[in-house]
């Protein structure tokens, strides 16, 4: 399915087409959550792909995901390749990465970046987990052309696009990515705590590098009267999702790592909720709950609606 920003749209006589496509392949948190009661939202866990207009594949996480995205990848035949964004390494984020089907073609070639953690690298926090123990393919069995590149504080740039990371706040060291192109920009920041931040001198920074944003993916997996349970845990709750996206002037905000308990039930009348609220204010915020399968077309502002 395909839900352009609102005002955008291609054909003749109309605007270009978009500078960007994303398209949610994981959306749940923590584990995958298969059944009918996710069948809407998703059960995968994290995996978004951006598609500049020029067709090149941006992937952010490797949750399981990533499966059904390899798969459309080797299905579309022709050499495969693509750069691969991490933004940590915990199992939801990476369980994916071995059932990638283009790593084990010779003809792929993959880029991976991601932050070290400490003094592990990125190549070896993904080995592992493909450890004889935990799989039984290790990682030097990958036939594709990999390429590890460590994310270092500055924006990296390949041709029409360009990939600036952020520290936020989850364990480790977690980033969250901005993805810009053709007057474009799409954000991705599935884990990060909120919390109390607010008015702080890293919220200001986070704010900063999410200003204008066209379409923010972003951490809600608590409500407010769930959070104090889960204080520390390094997620945030939908309220606070709204508010970081309206201070930094988001267009549209796609609620996403969804609780591996919660159902499409309540995520729709969360969401009814949220939006009777944006409504009631007078907010220009366009609100979703990230949905797997679903392909959003990300036009520039001027193109599309204004904010």
């Amino acid at each position: 399915m395909t839900a352009p920003l609102a005002g955008a749209a291609d054909g003749p006589g109309g605007p270009p087409g978009p500078a960007l496509r994303a398209t949610c392949w994981g959306t749940r948190g923590s584990i995958p959550s298969p059944g009918p009661e996710t069948i809407r939202f998703g059960g995968n866990t994290s995996c978004v792909e951006v598609r500049s207009a020029g067709g090149r594949c941006y992937i952010f996480d490797a949750g399981t995901g990533i499966r059904p995205l390899s798969r459309r990848l080797a299905d579309a035949g022709g050499v495969v390749e693509a750069d691969l964004f991490v933004t940590h390494f915990h199992w939801d984020h990476i369980q994916g990465f071995p059932f990638c089907t283009p790593l084990y073609d010779p003809g792929s070639r993959i880029r991976v970046h991601g932050p070290r953690q400490g003094d592990v690298d990125i190549s070896r926090a993904l080995a592992g987990q493909m450890g004889s123990i935990y799989f039984p393919i290790p990682l030097d069995a990958l036939a594709a052309r990999v390429e590890w590149v460590h994310v270092n504080g500055h924006p990296w740039s390949d041709a029409e696009v360009e990939v600036a990371a952020m520290r936020v706040r989850h364990a480790e060291h977690t980033c969250g990515y901005r993805i810009r192109s053709g007057g474009a920009s799409v954000a991705y920041i599935p884990d990060n705590e909120l919390g109390g931040a607010a008015n702080g001198e890293w919220y200001d920074r986070l704010v900063g590098f999410l200003e204008g944003v066209d379409l923010l993916f972003h951490d809600a997996m608590f409500t407010d009267g769930e959070y104090d349970r889960f204080r520390g845990w390094g997620h945030s709750t939908y309220g606070q999702a709204v508010r970081l996206a309206e201070d930094a002037g988001v267009r549209r905000l796609a609620l996403f790592h969804h609780a591996p308990d919660r159902g499409d039930d309540e995520l729709d009348a969360l969401l009814a909720g949220l939006r009777a609220d944006l409504a009631d204010r007078g907010s220009p915020l366009e609100l979703s709950m990230a949905t797997e399968g679903e392909e959003m077309a990300v036009h520039p502002a001027a193109v599309g609606s204004a904010r």
